[in-house]
């Protein structure tokens, strides 16, 4: 950032590694433990369910008084290594929790890529307004970045990938997993580090746009099929 900006962005590393094990690892992981339960074995519930509840009740213990008991023992770093244990063990919670939810309301499934998609405009929404004032002096410029950034994602992608000789299937894969990134993630370390109105304005501005270019390529794909 301070050869490419021209400033220093103070970062902390074990508070960013915190943000994206909440951000991404935690729903992932709740996401493929609910996967996993729709069809696991007995056996396997059993197994999940039993590390499902020492999660329940550590997380418990954290809330009910535990998190002040352990900042008193430990030190800083230790205290982040038990942050970063609760956390990962609270997508066994919510995985679990919401698979049961499902169980009982079938149509949740349906529903959550709706939730999804509020959820992200709202990110936007915040994103924009609290950078306002820079947006206004910038904005084209970060456009017409944000463009770039995309377009040379998805043709490096498809063209290295093509070039190292894989086939049309999966060199589509790959020019979508390239040009399309976590803007939502972004944001929220954005937001970690107290630059939500700056660094975050080029997750705001990339969002909307990646989701068109997204779906215009996805489009076009899916009409000109593979053969």
């Amino acid at each position: 950032m301070k050869l490419l900006a021209g400033t220093m962005v103070e970062v902390s590393f074990f508070k960013l590694m915190v943000e994206i094990v909440k951000i991404v690892l935690v729903p992932i992981g709740a996401a493929l433990l609910h996967d996993y339960l729709k069809h696991a074995s007995p056996r396997g519930r059993k197994i999940v369910y039993t590390i499902t509840a020492f999660a329940a009740a550590w997380m418990l213990f954290l809330i009910l008084g535990g998190w002040l008991y352990l900042q008193s023992r430990f030190a800083d770093g230790a205290l982040t290594a038990i942050a970063l244990g609760g956390f990962l063990l609270s997508a066994l919670v919510i995985g679990t929790a919401y698979h049961a939810l499902v169980k009982s309301f079938p149509r949740m499934d349906h529903f959550m890529p709706t939730l999804a998609i509020v959820g992200i405009l709202y990110v936007t929404a915040m994103t924009t307004a609290s950078g306002r004032d820079n947006l206004l002096k910038v904005g084209a410029l970060l456009v017409l970045a944000s463009m770039l950034h995309n377009l040379a994602g998805y043709l490096f992608g498809y063209f290295l990938s093509r070039g190292a000789g894989l086939d049309k299937n999966s060199v589509r894969s790959i020019a979508f997993e390239v040009g399309l990134q976590n803007g939502g993630m972004a944001s929220g370390l954005a937001s970690a580090m107290g630059k939500l109105g700056t660094v975050g304005l080029a997750a705001a501005i990339f969002i909307p746009w990646m989701n068109i270019s997204g779906s215009v390529l996805a489009n076009y794909w899916s009409k000109r099929p593979v053969k």
